[in-house]
């Protein structure tokens, strides 16, 4: 499904770290981490990224199963720099009046997102809606493209694939990954990087297209 249909949609599909909110302060403690690893002899592993996010662990359950040793200092500085992002957490301004106006439209709203079990409470807590759908990658045991992902969350929107509308800033995940499941979405394209016609603009521009 390469072109956007807004009659069948019920419902709309957010990634969340770079389309709903950003963090401004950004440091990578779980990068840091497997930097850590590869000075101690372990090799980055093409699945890394899954690991991480696929299973809901914290830092020091993280670094357990990767068979990395972290010292007292090093821990301390990794959740210092965790707890600086997640202070850092905060919406874009377009995100609360889009959330708002769509739920008033009628429509579900849900949120899908690769992330480590840390970052999906804080997001939780800046938005003011109690959303239909929460589909994070260390719950679904799946990160986005993998089909699962979307799969859990059509399942918890009560919807068909294609009355779906996933919104995200990244082509493999947030496009063309839920349209080979069957979903609708879209690429938000918030620094204007992007030749795709299809592509928004801002949050806003979503609210103009529905």
């Amino acid at each position: 499904m390469n072109t956007f249909d807004r009659h069948p949609v019920k419902a709309i599909l957010f990634d969340v770290y770079g389309t709903l909110a950003e963090i401004g302060d950004k440091r990578a403690p779980f990068r840091r981490l497997l930097q850590i690893g590869a000075r101690q002899g372990r090799q980055p592993g093409s699945d890394d990224a899954r690991t991480l996010m696929a299973q809901p662990l914290g830092l020091q359950d993280a670094a357990a199963l990767l068979g990395i040793r972290l010292s007292e200092a090093e821990h301390a500085q990794l959740a210092a720099d965790l707890n600086a992002e997640i202070a850092s957490i905060a919406p874009f301004a377009d995100t609360l009046p889009t959330l708002q106006a769509l739920h008033g439209r009628g429509y579900k709203l849900g949120l899908c997102s690769n992330l480590a079990l840390d970052y999906a409470a804080p997001i939780m807590a800046a938005l003011p809606l109690a959303l239909d759908a929460y589909t994070w990658s260390f719950e679904a045991a799946a990160i986005k493209p993998d089909p699962a992902i979307y799969a859990q969350a059509c399942r918890q929107l009560g919807c068909a694939p294609a009355e779906v509308l996933m919104v995200g800033d990244t082509v493999d995940a947030d496009v063309e990954g839920p349209r080979g499941f069957g979903m609708q979405a879209l690429l938000l394209d918030r620094k204007g990087r992007s030749r795709r016609e299809d592509a928004l603009s801002s949050l806003f521009a979503l609210c103009d297209l529905l």
